[in-house]
């Protein structure tokens, strides 16, 4: 065997080495996917609320076995603490408050001055599509979130004037609802979250309550989300 040839299969496999190496290596970035969450918001059915404001939202991936959870996305009024005539409003996105006390090990809310993570923070969409990506391990498994609260959406099961007489102080209406759904990081994997339930109105809790009655206008905030694996 000349030397050009041995210097050929020596290079070839170095090569054939490195690729193998990459398909077991769990944190080279050919072994990352990317998950996008695409959500179409209409818009005049949240500009009927009171305040006709944009909803408040998060997204977060949640680990099956370790229940280790990641937040996605979160809008930027819940992520500082930032509300106008407001110090603080824990019902706005109350179970995702979990996850960021989980995520940090706090056990506050986020303020203007603790607020949560920039990176995964944004401003509150005034447009129809929204979109926002997380990169996962190829082949892994996650449960996914989205949780969503439109402010001011009154109606006579979460009405603005409680029958004590006594107001909706935080002027939630209908409580946040929270969606679930499951996904697989293989390219072209495709995921729809349904519905699993809904918060309180007037406190704060990170319980998720199945019972959805009088749940209406909230219902049809998001005309359609998925989850599609690249």
């Amino acid at each position: 065997m000349n030397f050009y040839k041995f210097s050929a299969i020596i290079f070839l496999s170095i090569i054939l080495f490195f690729r193998i190496l990459d398909g077991f290596c769990g944190d080279g970035p050919g072994n990352e996917v990317i998950l996008t969450f695409n959500i179409h918001l209409v818009q005049e059915v949240y500009e009927e609320s009171d305040w006709g404001e944009p909803p408040q939202f998060a997204i977060w991936l949640e680990e099956p076995e370790t229940k280790k959870v990641q937040t996605v996305f979160v809008t930027h009024r819940t992520a500082t603490g930032r509300f106008e005539g407001k110090v603080e409003c824990p019902v706005s996105l109350p179970v995702w408050i979990g996850v960021f006390r989980r995520e940090t090990g706090r056990k506050d809310f986020p303020t203007p001055q603790k607020p949560f993570l920039e990176s995964v923070t944004g401003a509150t969409p005034k447009t129809e599509h929204f979109s926002t990506n997380a990169k996962v391990p190829k082949g892994s498994f996650w449960y996914y979130y989205i949780e969503m609260n439109v402010s001011g959406d009154f109606n006579q099961f979460f009405p603005s004037i409680l029958p004590n007489g006594g107001p909706d102080y935080h002027g939630n209406g209908q409580p946040s609802l929270i969606y679930r759904g499951e996904i697989k990081a293989v390219k072209g994997e495709y995921s729809k979250p349904k519905i699993i339930g809904r918060t309180d109105q007037l406190y704060f809790t990170t319980e998720i309550i199945s019972d959805l009655k009088g749940i209406d206008s909230a219902k049809s905030v998001f005309e359609d989300a998925f989850v599609i694996c690249k």
